[in-house]
């Protein structure tokens, strides 16, 4: 069994009274124990981090820095009052600009295309937990998460939620607010809570309502 740290560097391994078969699970988008002394552990040290990086005020000193536990290509900006859970399971193009405030809960992995933006106060999610509450349990049961994945030159409006699961294609606009609960095809306008899409847009930019 390969272990999660063996897998990926930029996971701490376990201490002799650390159990990584939650993390394991985790990973793998199975139901597991969040609460897991070990993923814990992970956690408590990236929100260390990710604050200390917060406080730095110049751009390019303060990405140098996040090039340390997340995966990005060149020229990706990411603005103050950023937040993440672990980092490693972030991975990001290049060409980005990421907004202030912005949420990426990467329980499971978010991948984000080349040339996309997003505006401030956007939410990546992962992480889901049962519907019933006696199953959900308190702090007590167990969640999951599903990967998201988002295309190439897409636009994120202002307060979009994302939620766990979804892919978006490329060159998809998502307006402000918009809350996306499942797949978006490429080249489309989505807006509203559930997100719809509205437009086509064509290759000369006009767009066309859709189908």
């Amino acid at each position: 069994m390969i272990l999660p740290h063996q897998s990926n560097s930029r996971i701490s391994p376990p201490s002799e009274d650390e159990n990584p078969e939650e993390l394991s699970q985790m990973l793998a988008g199975r139901p597991y124990h969040s609460w897991d002394s070990y993923i814990g552990r992970i956690r408590d040290a990236q929100a260390r981090e990710v604050w200390e990086i917060n406080q730095i005020i110049d751009m390019e000193p303060r990405m140098k820095a996040m090039r340390d536990f997340i995966y990005m290509g060149d020229q990706v900006w990411i603005a103050q009052g950023f937040f993440c859970e672990y980092g490693f399971n972030i991975t990001i193009g290049e060409e980005v600009f990421i907004g202030a405030n912005c949420t990426l809960l990467d329980v499971c992995p978010i991948k984000i295309g080349s040339r996309t933006m997003l505006g401030p106060n956007v939410q990546i999610l992962t992480p889901a937990h049962p519907v019933s509450p006696e199953e959900r349990n308190g702090l007590k049961g167990k969640e999951w998460a599903k990967p998201v994945t988002i295309g190439n030159d897409c636009w994120l409006g202002a307060g979009v939620t994302v939620c766990p699961g979804v892919t978006i294609g490329d060159g998809v606009t998502l307006g402000a607010a918009s809350v996306v609960t499942k797949d978006v095809p490429s080249r489309s306008l989505v807006v509203g809570n559930p997100g719809r899409v509205i437009k086509e847009i064509k290759a000369d930019g006009t767009l066309e309502p859709a189908c």
